[in-house]
């Protein structure tokens, strides 16, 4: 049995194995990225319509599109903005929230001078039925790294952004010296604001030492915004924690410690967390490579975030993370990770009860392991997942989306 021979034969035995725990149907739909198209970020918003960014890159201009996923049709592409001057990377790329069936806001990352690592976050607001002029939610004007950002809507006009703002690097990210800051008085820090409703953008400090380029991630559970992302400690302790603000005050919490892996990385492993919400149900799921194994886990909590239940390792084989997670209405929790199988990969989905136990496995598609896959992408159109990724296999890569019922 040749090479290709076999490495078919584990897809189709692990295709087998992971689908007969559950009958889904898993059916890919055509999307309206061209064939150019580059890391979707899906959206749904509290109507249940999907939202799908994307960028396409030709020559030296690279423009963001949306489209909106109702009624089993996508709506034609539409432009968000188009630049020559955005910082482009595939762990860290533009997103799209949306309220009431209408885009909220878009950002995306523009460079300044500096350094290659020199960026701004920039946030554009949907207004009368167009992307308005952007804002920088920063108000430092450091030639430094900010990004990472994610949006969650407060209400129709307003909505919560947090970002990795790198304001006090000295060396920043990819600098010849290497230095993400030798003391954690120069590292990487998380910071948020409320925008919208025309008033003055105040930013706070969430956290003052952070992972320098891992993802970060927003939800809402009652009266609370929980964010969760990935610490740095001064012995390089790299683990994934979590802060709550209290909407009513505006204030977070002191950051806490969530799965205590005690993974010691002296270096930015570029794999953040994502958490999800229904009502008091919080799902987090995250990638650790503590101990020299790679791990991807599922922690919840049925109380908003107050306490969470066990950690569950949902694959300690070959796991190489970039993972989301939704909720479905009823409670249960779906998670897609990537894994490894020979020189590359496949997209895993599997769905869990509300303590985290399993419930069934399934693999997607092949995808592949390289960087230029970006980050594959779950949310949910009423009970049904749909899942979006960067397919690379050709000569340009394209946006494939598939559903799951």
């Amino acid at each position: 049995m040749n090479r290709s021979q076999t490495l078919l034969y584990t897809l189709l035995i692990s295709f087998f194995l992971l689908n007969c725990t559950e009958s889904v149907t898993i059916t890919e739909i055509e999307n309206p990225a061209n064939e150019q198209g580059k890391y979707p970020r899906l959206y749904t918003d509290n109507t249940g319509a999907v939202f799908m960014s994307w960028m396409v890159t030709t020559n030296d201009t690279t423009t963001l599109y949306y489209s909106k996923y109702e009624n089993e049709q996508w709506s034609r592409p539409s432009l968000i903005s188009a630049s020559d001057a955005w910082f482009v990377n595939w762990a860290d790329f533009p997103s799209i929230i949306a309220s009431n069936g209408e885009p909220l806001a878009s950002h995306w990352l523009q460079k300044k001078p500096g350094g290659t690592y020199s960026y701004d976050v920039t946030i554009s607001q949907f207004r009368n039925n167009e992307f308005a002029d952007p804002v920088i939610p920063h108000s430092d004007n450091t030639p430094t790294e900010h990004g990472f950002v994610s949006m969650l809507p407060m209400s129709d006009e307003a909505f919560y952004a947090i970002w990795l703002d790198g304001r006090n690097m000295t060396g920043g990210h990819g600098s010849e010296s290497g230095d993400h800051g030798s003391t954690l008085d120069q590292a990487m820090t998380l910071r948020g604001a409320k925008i919208g409703s025309d008033q003055p953008i105040e930013e706070m400090v969430i956290d003052n030492s952070v992972c320098e380029c891992c993802g970060t991630t927003l939800a809402q559970s009652g009266n609370n915004l929980i964010a969760a992302y990935r610490n740095r400690t001064a012995d390089e302790i790299r683990d994934i924690y979590i802060a709550k603000m209290d909407i009513e005050t505006g204030e977070w919490s002191e950051p806490q410690n969530i799965s205590n892996d005690n993974w010691q990385i002296n270096a930015c492993p570029v794999n953040g967390p994502q958490l999800a919400s229904n009502d008091d149900l919080v799902a987090l799921a995250w990638f650790t490579g503590a101990d020299d194994i790679a791990k991807v886990k599922l922690r919840t909590s049925t109380d908003g975030g107050n306490n969470w239940l066990e950690t569950k390792v949902l694959e300690s084989e070959k796991p190489l993370g970039r993972v989301d997670v939704t909720i479905t209405p009823d409670n249960n929790i779906w998670v897609s990770w990537m894994s490894r199988v020979e020189d590359t990969a496949v997209l895993k989905l599997a769905s869990f009860d509300e303590a985290g136990n399993q419930l069934s496995m399934h693999v997607v598609n092949e995808v592949s392991p390289s960087r230029s896959g970006g980050f594959p992408q779950l949310t949910l159109i009423g009970d049904t997942k749909i899942v979006a990724w960067t397919d690379v296999s050709e000569d340009q890569p394209r946006i494939r989306t598939k559903l799951i019922r």
